[in-house]
């Protein structure tokens, strides 16, 4: 159920303005430039250059630093001096009469025109620098130094080229990267995540301020990009913060965050709505993402056009840190099932607080026959008669701070079924959980301490299903509010409904499989309300039903299961998630005191699916609706404008199969949650009781 306005409406509201996909200047060019220019002397003023495209044409302007160049290989200002280089290989001299001194940018340029033949190189004239900067390597990126005018507080840093440095010795853009350079010589070392391709410069200053120690160095990082916007994180500015540069500013131009394994528009069209974003209106400039909503590890961020989802940059990998104790999430975990006999591998390296390939991971004392790599990835073989395997996984980040895992892995006999119990589960994240801080940790310890093997989930916008999965080490597809995660591998996708996916999950391989459908119904209007509040009739309400969508939502889902259902005692089906309703299986007149007053009632969300054969595993297991009702809404909105809120079982697990046995169904929760609007720190990280049924599979 959804009663709030929801952070997706906010990016729908976004999305209500998409315009058409524009066409955004691009380089004509993405081939590496294979010259090279260098200053020989300033005075006279003359240049070093090779090329393997000669030609009688190519040439080298003159312009000043601080703008007015070719920066993004278009014309932009004449230049200040220029002459011919038509050689493969030569000398240029440039005549320097009428030029004023300072610091000026040279470009090695093509065929009468503004393509680049090299890198553009910066020259200081009328005045000798007191260092000199040179760029060591681009990855790592790495400065060397030296200076006569040594001092503590000598910095480098760096900057887009196209704008920002202080070429005028003030502070024009901020840094985004910097470190102290003491001593008359040395060298600092940047990190490069999170920088964007394309063309950078950076400067030597002196002393906290902006004063050059040196002639600073373009480069460019990255592989070359058709786009001339760059986006880049700077990490030393809390929380998120992200800079940016672009030829073609816009008031509508905006940055948005996604996980990284998927929702962004990769394509250039819409997939999942961004989990933060806001607007960046001018040609250079940074904006601060909000990450409290965010759990730590890697996003994806992406530079859009106009309101669409045309990109303005090549998208950069972004990283949320956490200011937390390097942990991993939970104590203990279970894994998937090994076999004796049969390869085994399972991905723990994403339980840990802080995710970083800077971490190594490895097993305290003797794993038998499991070994872990230093990335996390848990592997090995079982060898006939190894039964279940417990073991200490240990994890230390780059400040050398240890944090232990213990890991149990069920091992079963050979030739046996891999999987015989399947723990099975329906849970609304509520908004993707973000309502509730720490949701993350919450969620991953929730779901590890149930020992599930496979999860619908709904409200899971924005990607937070594939966030969940990628923690846990599991499988998943992620739709536009659904999403499935799965311990075994997801081998088919079915076509999706509005409001419903379906996978084929293979247990054991193609010769155990599950077919498992995840649905969302339609939330407004809300039978129960019509009934205790409104005092409609039975005839209204389910007039009603219709127009909240979820009649014509759940005949679309069962009649698109019925192939699958034919076909059940085969290959099991199941049908999980948050109907929005009650079931007609417990609004009874033996429950009408639970109901006000109101008996029976057909729910079509609930009587479609049982007509269709599918079975309600909870009321299975409870046949009697007034000892245990199963509620599942909400053990947190319990007042609703000064009335009680009807409670109601709306979250359902069905299936169908002759291969299932229902072990046991209960609607589970995490403590004693407080109730909204003082939720905020609830280890239950949900508005909604999730549904878990245990099933035990029949070889027959």
């Amino acid at each position: 159920m959804a009663p709030l306005l929801s952070a997706f409406l906010l990016s729908l509201l976004l999305a209500s303005n998409i315009v058409a996909a524009t066409l955004l200047p691009k380089r004509e060019s993405l081939e590496q430039q294979q010259g090279s220019l260098s200053v020989i002397s300033t005075n006279p003023l003359q240049f070093k250059y090779s090329t393997s495209e000669a030609n009688p044409s190519n040439w080298i302007g003159l312009y000043h630093a601080s703008g007015g160049g070719p920066e993004n290989e278009a014309r932009n200002e004449s230049s200040l001096k220029w002459a011919y280089a038509t050689e493969t290989a030569g000398v240029t001299q440039l005549p320097t009469d009428g030029i004023a001194d300072g610091l000026y940018k040279a470009f090695f340029l093509a065929n009468n025109g503004y393509r680049w033949l090299s890198e553009p190189v910066f020259l200081s004239l009328g005045k000798e620098q007191p260092g000199v900067l040179t760029l060591a390597s681009v990855a790592p990126l790495r400065f060397e130094y030296k200076t006569s005018r040594p001092g503590a507080k000598n910095w480098i840093g760096l900057y887009f080229a196209s704008s920002g440095g202080p070429d005028a010795g003030v502070s024009n853009q901020a840094s985004i990267r910097w470190s102290y350079a003491p001593g008359s010589s040395g060298s600092v070392e940047f990190d490069n995540g999170g920088l964007g391709p394309g063309q950078y410069k950076a400067y030597f200053l002196a002393d906290d301020k902006y004063d050059l120690q040196a002639v600073p160095v373009q480069l460019r990082i990255g592989d070359p990009s058709k786009y001339l916007a760059i986006l880049a994180v700077d990490y030393s500015r809390a929380p998120l913060n992200i800079k940016y540069t672009t030829p073609q500013p816009n008031d509508r131009n905006w940055i948005g965050l996604y996980f990284v394994d998927g929702g962004g528009p990769v394509n250039q069209v819409q997939d999942q709505p961004s989990l933060v974003w806001d607007w960046v209106r001018e040609s250079t400039g940074e904006v601060t993402l909000p990450t409290t909503t965010l759990s730590p590890g890697k996003y994806k961020a992406f530079f859009l056009a106009d309101g669409g989802y045309t990109w303005l940059s090549e998208p950069i990998i972004v990283t949320v840190r956490s200011s937390a104790t390097f942990d991993f999430l939970v104590k203990e975990v279970t894994t998937k099932n090994a076999r004796q006999g049969d390869a085994f591998e399972a991905v723990l390296s994403n339980l840990v607080t802080q995710p970083d390939e800077s971490t190594k991971f490895a097993i305290v004392g003797s794993g038998g026959w499991a070994t872990v790599s230093s990335a996390g990835v848990l592997s090995g073989t079982p060898p006939s008669g190894a039964g279940n395997t417990d073991l200490r996984l240990e994890a230390r980040n780059k400040n050398g701070v240890v944090a232990s895992l213990a890991v149990h892995i069920p091992v079963r006999p050979r030739s046996s079924p891999l999987v015989e119990d399947l723990r099975v589960m329906s849970f609304n994240l509520w908004f993707g959980g973000t309502k509730v801080n720490n949701y993350h940790e919450k969620q991953v310890r929730f779901l590890t301490n149930q020992n599930v093997d496979v999860v619908g989930f709904q409200e899971s916008s924005g990607g937070h299903g594939t966030r969940l999965a990628r923690a846990l080490g599991w499988y998943s597809w992620q739709g536009s509010d659904v999403s499935i995660v799965s311990r075994y591998p997801i081998a088919q996708v079915f076509t999706p409904t509005s409001v419903a996916g379906a996978v084929k999950i293979e247990l054991d391989g193609p010769k155990t499989e599950i077919i498992l459908w995840n649905c969302h119904l339609g939330y407004d209007p809300y039978g129960p309300y019509d009934f205790c509040f409104s005092r409609m009739s039975l005839g209204q309400v389910l007039k009603r039903e219709a127009e909240s969508g979820r009649t014509p939502q759940i005949q679309e889902i069962t009649t698109k299961m019925k192939d699958h259902l034919s076909n059940a005692d085969n290959i099991p089906v199941f049908l999980l998630g948050d109907f929005n309703a009650p079931s007609h299986l417990d609004w009874t007149e033996a429950t009408k005191s639970q109901h006000c007053n109101v008996g029976d009632v057909p729910w079509p969300s609930s009587k479609y699916p049982t007509d269709a054969g599918l079975i309600d595993s909870f009321r299975l297991t409870h046949p009697n609706p007034v000892a245990n009702p199963g509620n599942t809404w909400s053990p947190i909105y319990l007042d609703n404008d000064g009335r009680r809120e009807p409670l109601d079982r709306i979250d359902f697990v069905y299936h169908k199969g002759r291969k299932l046995t229902v072990k046991n169904s209960e609607a589970v929760l995490v403590g004693n949650p407080t109730p909204e609007p003082n939720h905020s720190n609830n280890e239950w990280p949900s508005d909604h009781k999730a549904v878990l049924t245990t099933y035990k599979l029949h070889n027959l």
